[in-house]
């Protein structure tokens, strides 16, 4: 699957796993299930979640149907076990965003999971917000 636009400048670049048919104990439908990670095109390019990791390459090129990946400035983190965020290191390392932004209990988790000591982490709590050019999101 490619990226989908589902509102102006706002895209689908997840993955789907038509394999999974087990998730954290629950029976999944026979179709498998999806990876949600949204990328918003505008001042600052901002990608929303990341996959599993081996679904790193399918979330890269799903991006770059929509713009090359090093033009993403900011990685929002809302999800940090290592089945959302899998694809996390080799996105950094493909994008170099200004700033990955996540909780206080996400930067934790981050360091370690993936020894993110240089990482440009910059944690956010209930009730910020980020302005990234004609949007603002807001932490909830």
């Amino acid at each position: 699957m490619t990226a989908v636009e589902i509102k102006k400048d706002v895209h689908w670049v997840g993955a789907v796993d038509w394999n999974r048919r087990n998730f954290h104990g629950y029976s999944l439908s026979p179709q498998g299930t999806t990876y949600n990670a949204f990328l918003i095109k505008d001042q600052k390019n901002t990608l929303i979640d990341t996959v599993e990791d081996h679904f790193a390459g399918q979330l890269l090129c799903n991006i770059a149907h929509v713009m090359p990946p090093e033009q993403v400035d900011y990685i929002v983190v809302n999800h940090v076990e290592p089945d959302h965020s899998g694809a996390l290191p080799r996105l950094v390392a493909a994008c170099k965003p200004e700033k990955v932004f996540c909780s206080v209990m996400g930067e934790k988790a981050i360091k370690e999971y993936y020894g993110a000591q240089d990482w440009p982490l910059h944690v956010v709590k209930t009730g910020d917000s980020l302005s990234i050019g004609s949007r603002t999101l807001h932490f909830v």
